[in-house]
């Protein structure tokens, strides 16, 4: 595996060769030899295009270590037992799960990230001189790259920060070993300021949506901009108040800076509000194009502005008939939905595949990992197969993310292959594989009991589908979430807003139609479909703000799969590790590497401790959660450690996660 030292390199080399195109719908031109050379390079618009689609297609080709660093060691998942194909591969994720991930292991080989981030460098050091040298390329066109470029690249350090906390952070371009420098780690919160500040810039400078879909989607827009500003800010008040609590100083790039962490709530809020106005917009230009032909569908905002969801019909639905799914459809299977704020293209064209889904998700031999129902299970009033007005039986998320009881016997198209359904009986996530044919008898509720039966299954190949960075509902949660870190008790505005957020996406998936009972649309009313947001907290015996657990809750089933989990437990892990008290005294040890003289900071111990006995402790990993409390010691533990690779090629320039301080070979 490449390290830091020399990714750069193959970076432009590769970057250089690369893709010319004026669409996503063709990322894979190849320019002649001679244009590899670096001066002659950057003569005109297309030049630019190239690399700026370079970037793109090179961080499509880094999802499957983005969706491990944000899922695996989640409580959503745990091993199918009837695994038989990669050991290797399988062995090594059960591993990172029981809380034993090594620096040798290559799924924490980070270069693939830096590669995209350098391309998002090359693209905005050489736009000024483009722009110069080609007058057909206008400022207006240039001023919007620059937006992409610069939040494209905050995005993947924003990956990076939430994987493994400080990293080596630079902006400069790297075109050859000669210019290869040693970048030491930089402070977690630093590098989220800088990212913050760089999206801040140019917020409303790129474009509202292009005139191919794939591009409106699968480039950077306005409204992907404010979605990583909501996210961001979330991201920084909750460090914070772990740190300093509601109100404090830190000492940031040499300079004192004064925190009040409700600042970065109500900005997280706000910007996630502007994110998906900005989609409402772009939805409208959409469906007002000239010939605009994407079958419209019908949509339902339970009382909220800006939150059009697709909306599952479920007239008629009953125990004898199955529900057509249409939004999971229209998000997971045909791409490019109303909903969709960003997400990753793959086509047959591009020969890029999406191979990370298969592996992980769907059912039988070849899927590493079944769905935790204990874990999920805590969600609902009852648990997953209640009959109850709050059951997860009446969650069609449930039955697409959690199918129970594969039937054996039954035949199984996968792709092209096909296979016996003879893999273990447990909860499978099928969100990736949904039907290609709307008269099989699929996911159907069978008899009176509990029990659901996959009566038969095609589905087709995931390989190609797209990977969703931003979808409506996950900013939706981002605002509740910041609203629910605003609230001051249980029943005030703030926890208010942040339940009907809630409600409304639970609504959009749930119907009870054994008791033919539809959620009412009053989402100020409590009825049929609300989400129960005490259920984990009375379960466990720990009582925080009961809203951010009915957050944690509607997030965990809304986004299952989708690389989220993970950084959703780390950031309430930091928020809850609680900060000084005025006396400078909370119980945890100071953390020597972020501790000032002025100002010490705790160790994190406290907050990782609450978050393993609530989520982790609670779930499928519940019988070595005091294994995961020796073994993640503080915050650290919380983060992956660094490629044994990039250290040692590092000089000293780079630490290791003081957590995680030993590879294999050096124990």
């Amino acid at each position: 595996m490449k390290s830091i030292k020399n990714i750069y390199y193959t970076a432009c080399l590769t970057g250089l060769l690369a893709l010319s195109t004026s669409s996503c719908t063709d990322w894979l031109t190849i320019y002649p030899q001679d244009r590899v050379v670096e001066e002659n390079f950057w003569e005109d618009k297309n030049d630019l295009e190239g690399v700026r689609y370079a970037a793109y297609r090179q961080m499509a080709s880094t999802v499957s270590k983005l969706v491990l660093w944000g899922d695996l060691r989640s409580d959503s998942f745990k091993e199918n037992g009837a695994y038989r194909d990669n050991m290797d591969t399988h062995n090594m994720y059960i591993e990172i799960i029981s809380g034993m991930p090594d620096s040798s292991m290559d799924v924490f080989d980070w270069s693939g990230v830096y590669t995209t981030i350098n391309y998002c460098n090359k693209v905005l050091q050489h736009g000024e001189e483009v722009l110069a040298k080609d007058k057909q390329f206008t400022s207006g066109e240039w001023y919007q790259m620059r937006a992409e470029m610069k939040a494209l690249r905050a995005l993947n350090y924003f990956y990076l920060i939430r994987a493994f906390k400080d990293v080596p952070y630079t902006t400069k371009v790297i075109n050859k070993d000669s210019e290869v420098e040693h970048f030491p780690l930089t402070n977690q919160l630093a590098v989220l300021d800088s990212i913050i500040n760089d999206c801040e810039s140019v917020k409303g400078q790129a474009r509202n949506r292009f005139s191919d879909i794939r591009d409106t989607k699968g480039l950077i827009t306005n409204s992907a901009i404010y979605a990583m500003l909501a996210d961001m800010y979330l991201w920084r008040g909750s460090l914070h108040e772990g740190r300093h609590g509601k109100k404090g100083k830190d000492l940031v790039n040499g300079e004192e800076v004064n925190h009040d962490v409700s600042e970065d709530y109500q900005k997280a809020a706000d910007y996630a509000e502007l994110s998906l106005q900005k989609l409402a917009e772009q939805n409208l230009e959409e469906t007002s194009a000239i010939g605009f032909s994407t079958e419209t569908k019908k949509t339902e905002n339970y009382g909220l502005t800006n939150c059009d969801m697709i909306k599952n019909d479920f007239t008629g639905v009953s125990q004898s008939t199955y529900p057509k799914f249409e939004a999971q459809t229209a998000i997971f299977q045909k791409g490019n939905s109303s909903e969709s704020i960003f997400e990753l293209q793959y086509s047959v064209s591009d020969g890029l595949k999406n191979t990370i889904v298969n592996s992980l998700f769907g059912t039988g031999d070849g899927t590493h990992f079944q769905v935790s129902n204990e874990s999920l299970n805590l969600i609902y009033d009852g648990g997953v197969t209640s009959d109850k007005a709050g059951g997860g039986m009446w969650d069609s998320r449930i039955w697409v993310c959690c199918q129970d009881k594969l039937t054996t016997g039954n035949s199984i198209n996968v792709g092209s292959g096909s296979g016996s359904g003879s893999g273990s009986n447990g909860y499978f996530c099928m969100k990736y594989h949904l039907p290609t044919s709307t008269s099989l008898p699929i996911l159907n509720m069978t008899g009176a009991g509990t029990s659901r039966d996959i009566k038969s299954l095609r589905y087709t190949s995931t390989e190609y589908n797209n990977w969703i960075v931003y979808r409506m509902t996950d900013v939706m949660l981002i605002e509740a979430e910041a609203y629910a870190c605003l609230a001051k008790n249980k029943t005030d505005a703030n926890a208010k807003k942040a339940t009907q957020i809630c409600n409304a996406v639970h609504r959009r998936s749930y119907y009870n139609y054994r008791n033919d009972k539809t959620p009412g649309l009053n989402v100020t009313t409590a009825g049929d479909g609300d989400i129960f947001i005490t259920a984990r907290a009375n379960k466990t015996g720990v009582n925080p703000v009961d809203a951010i657990i009915g957050v944690m809750n509607e997030r965990q089933i809304e986004l299952i799969g989708e690389g989220k989990r993970w950084f959703d437990l780390v950031r309430f892990a930091e928020r809850s590790s609680g900060g000084k008290k005025n006396d400078g005294k909370n119980g945890d040890p100071e953390d020597p590497r972020e501790s000032t003289d002025k100002w010490p900071i705790e160790n994190g111990y406290t907050g990782m401790r609450t978050m393993v006995e609530m989520f982790l402790g609670a779930g499928s990993n519940s019988g070595y959660a005091t294994t995961l409390m020796n073994r993640f010691k503080n915050r650290y533990g919380l983060y992956c450690p660094i490629y044994y690779m990039e250290v040692k090629a590092s000089e000293g320039a780079i630490e290791q996660n003081p957590v995680w301080n030993k590879s294999k070979y050096e124990q």
